[in-house]
């Protein structure tokens, strides 16, 4: 049976063990072989606003188009595929430090974006969506009065 603590200083400590146990769990997975192939890694991106719209630019090197896929959601953008690792025989590696397999990257979007109108290019490597402002570009806050 498992002591319930009665001071609130035993409750961080009762937690900070069970976080503890958690993170030791978790570095024991890393060194298993399914767990590295199962591993997600995030593209990186630049995100930036023109007089036109907001644009996302996503480094994709290796990847072949038919490999991404691109979705909004609500107001995110989501950027997800998967970058084959190319097959060799008789390679010994000495450094290996490109990541192969699934990838993904959410980006938020600003409510002031025309989401009928979205354009995407893929050259060299790099992602760019485009996605332009709506023609009334206006606030998307408003003051809401409270009743008495």
């Amino acid at each position: 049976m498992a002591v319930i603590p009665k001071e609130p200083l035993e409750w961080l400590t009762l937690f900070r063990q069970q976080m503890d146990e958690i993170f030791r769990f978790l570095s024991s997975l890393e060194g298993r072989e399914g767990f590295a192939a199962e591993k997600e890694s995030a593209p990186l991106v630049d995100i930036y606003e023109t007089a036109a719209g907001f644009v996302v630019e996503a480094e994709l090197p290796g990847c072949l188009e038919a490999d991404i896929s691109l979705s909004i959601c609500c107001s995110t953008l989501v950027i997800e595929g998967i970058k084959k690792e190319e097959p060799r025989s008789g390679v010994n590696y000495i450094c290996l430090e490109r990541r192969f397999g699934r990838f993904c990257r959410a980006v938020e979007i600003p409510p002031s974006v025309d989401l009928d109108k979205v354009k995407a290019r893929y050259h060299k490597g790099l992602l760019t969506v485009h996605l332009p402002w709506l023609e009334n570009r206006r606030r998307h806050i408003r003051k809401i009065p409270i009743e008495q």
